[in-house]
């Protein structure tokens, strides 16, 4: 049982993260909003990128807007409204407790129930639980989380790599750096279905990717690629599906941490950065049908850093 006696957020903090990972939890706690505030919740994030849209996120807010939405108090931020408004409320405790097991989400606040929902599989697995400031001051007091265990089969030791081809590379047990070269380094474990994520920083403009239901054997197909190059106008920036679709990213990844989701399933991949999605195919290759999971370097005078590599078996 992790607790916590009282937090004050304000404008200029960049919000509260639990100081481990959880899959299934039981939160509760009180909170108080100032005037017009906006809060949210989120479990199931990185530290990185954003929160909100990444994890599995609840709104808190004054909703002076006296209109239900996706983005009022109880909603499923940006996807899904609470089962009912409440009256706007600023400068109140309430007690609001959160359930999340498996799939499932409950949310309620002063013992009325306002959520309920099915999570799709990318908001499945592991993350911090956090509480997003959203620019106005909020105070939490009495907050314990209950850790409920895990039921999911990750993939989190990728040793021993083998390189197919070159590179200058770093590796440890899920974690790796390729720079200066053309090569793929694959991780040992054989996956067919599964939900991928990582961090990923790169610099100068790397041309890299990750490899799906390859091999490093060169006599055997490498597999299937979700590209990483930074410039938003190339025909495949990052987050493409490479050769089958070209990603909609918006925002620039260069020269900061992103979190990437590959959700593959039979034929189909689906592809997120920072928790949105940019690119989605049914057409993959039918002759892949499992192989190993390869970081790729494919350029000079650049790096890419990946962290916290984990596979969901779905």
């Amino acid at each position: 049982m992790t607790l916590l006696a009282f937090l004050l957020l304000t404008a200029q903090q960049p919000g509260y993260f639990s100081d481990r990972e959880f899959e299934n939890a039981k939160v509760t706690f009180e909170y108080k909003l100032d005037q017009w505030a906006e809060a949210a919740i989120v479990l199931r994030t990185p530290k990185i990128g954003r929160p909100i849209q990444q994890g599995v996120a609840v709104f808190l807010a004054h909703d002076f807007h006296k209109r239900e939405g996706t983005y009022t108090t109880g909603a499923l931020a940006g996807t899904k409204p609470p089962l009912q408004l409440l009256p706007p409320t600023y400068n109140v405790w309430h007690k609001a407790e959160f359930t999340l097991k498996a799939d499932q989400l409950e949310f309620s606040q002063d013992g009325q129930l306002l959520q309920r929902a099915t999570l799709p599989t990318h908001k499945r697995g592991k993350g911090h639980i956090h509480f997003a400031t959203l620019l106005h001051k909020y105070e939490i007091r009495n907050l314990k989380i209950e850790d409920l265990g895990t039921n999911e089969k990750y993939v989190d030791n990728w040793q021993p790599w083998k390189l197919r081809d070159a590179g200058t590379w770093q590796t440890a047990t899920n974690s790796a750096t390729g720079s200066n070269g053309h090569g793929i380094n694959y991780g040992a474990p054989v996956l067919k279905d599964f939900l991928f994520s990582a961090e990923v920083f790169s610099t100068n403009n790397a041309n890299g990717g990750i490899f799906f239901r390859g091999s490093p054997d060169k006599l055997i197909n490498r597999g299937f690629e979700v590209q990483i190059y930074s410039p938003l106008d190339s025909v495949f920036p990052t987050g493409s599906i490479y050769g089958l679709k070209r990603s909609t990213i918006a925002s620039n990844t260069e020269g900061r941490w992103f979190y990437l989701q590959v959700q593959v399933i039979g034929r189909t991949c689906k592809v997120w950065v920072d928790g949105v999605e940019v690119a989605t195919t049914n057409e993959l290759p039918a002759d892949l049908e499992a192989g190993q999971i390869g970081l790729q370097i494919h350029m000079e005078n650049t790096q890419v850093e990946w962290r916290q590599i984990r596979a969901l078996k779905l």
